[in-house]
């Protein structure tokens, strides 16, 4: 077998993509997550009420099983005026225990009540 030798400036080159681009990777995907964090710890919050509560069958690198819900909250809109929503989510996997009336604290997408980042469940819980 022949090996490749290259010029000496294109080796340093090489090894140099070699770090920079898995650096830059890591910048990006820190970024995403500091959005990501920001905005759950800077965005109104709501408590949404369980529903209904089933548990699906998804095909993520094997079969696993999630638990879906019907989540009742309001959302505040720009001008001030509350929004009833309801719209049904993934919360969580049956391990985790949830049944209809428990209270969950909720970040809801800004403009839409079709997307919500569930954060945990509510002090509320009665």
């Amino acid at each position: 077998m022949i090996r490749q030798t290259y010029d000496p400036k294109v080796t340093r080159e090489l090894a140099v993509i070699k770090v920079i681009f898995p650096l830059i990777g890591l910048v990006i995907c820190a970024t995403i997550l500091g959005l990501y964090l920001w905005r759950l710890h800077h965005f109104e919050r709501s408590v949404a009420t369980i529903d209904a509560v089933w548990e699906e069958e998804v095909s993520r690198r094997g079969v696993t099983v999630i638990t879906m819900a019907d989540l009742s909250f309001s959302r505040t809109t720009a001008t001030g005026e509350s929004l009833p929503c309801r719209y049904r989510f993934e919360i969580g996997t049956p391990r985790d225990g949830f049944k209809v009336g428990d209270k969950l604290d909720i970040v809801p997408a800004t403009g839409t009540c079709q997307r919500a980042d569930v954060i945990g469940r509510s002090e509320q819980n009665p």
